[in-house]
């Protein structure tokens, strides 16, 4: 739930945001899943796919978050909004009912941007965690019907399409971690270069920026793929 509220908050600043309207957006973030406190636990830790009836109970966790948000003295009105709304998407589908796009929170639409990209992001028992370019591809093809494009976009260009901390093969062949994202093109990153083509690891790992690269002659000039830094025997976090 941290990650996810860092994640609304960075959207919100980005819009211009600021003050108690972004601190009071992050908390309503950080406590949007609480709900899930009354779920039952065999429910909420199963490592296999939910049943329709375990998921109809998974469902009742944004009634409850609402419920108990409204509840909890010094919590932002937004709170409840966003924990009764975070499944809810544009075209009317999600749960616990549809409604249209007018009806839904800005805040909620940038909470639910952040969850499902924190959500595939994350290894579960039953699911492998999706690399950042594939969430952002999946969230750009969906025509507006779940999230709003607009705030696609502008997740995309804040995030960049290889966020910090990833593992990238260059189009030189190197291996590289990303420290900076370049809005202008996401595939022209700030990165540290840790390894070569062949993998062996460089004693000393170099700063490149790719946006400066010049577009003829030899060397790195974009990134071509993201890459499982376990396949590798790599921590990213270690070269940042």
């Amino acid at each position: 739930m941290v990650n996810v509220s860092i994640l609304t908050m960075s959207q919100a600043r980005a819009l211009g945001m600021d003050g108690s309207i972004l601190r009071e957006l992050g908390l309503a973030a950080l406590m949007h899943d609480i709900g899930k406190v009354r779920t039952p636990t065999e429910i909420l830790n199963k490592p296999d796919k939910l049943t329709d009836a375990e998921f109809s109970i998974m469902r009742l966790h944004v009634v409850d978050g609402a419920e108990i948000l409204r509840r909890t003295p010094e919590m932002p009105a937004v709170a409840p909004v966003i924990a009764f709304e975070h499944h809810l998407c544009l075209d009317g589908t999600g749960y616990p009912f549809g409604v249209s796009r007018a009806g839904l929170n800005l805040g909620t639409m940038l909470c639910g941007i952040a969850d499902v990209y924190d959500a595939m992001r994350s290894q579960r028992a039953y699911q492998q965690a999706f690399p950042s370019d594939r969430i952002l591809e999946v969230m750009k093809r969906n025509d507006g019907q779940q999230f709003d494009q607009h705030l696609v976009r502008r997740f995309t260009q804040l995030l960049g399409i290889y966020p910090p901390g990833n593992l990238v093969r260059l189009d030189s062949g190197a291996l590289a971690v990303v420290l900076a994202v370049h809005a202008p093109d996401p595939y022209k990153p700030r990165v540290r270069v840790i390894a070569t083509s062949s993998r062996e690891r460089l004693e000393t790992p170099y700063d490149l920026n790719l946006w400066e690269a010049p577009a003829e002659g030899p060397g790195a000039k974009s990134v071509m793929a993201p890459l499982d830094p376990a396949e590798y025997g790599i921590d990213p976090l270690s070269y940042l």
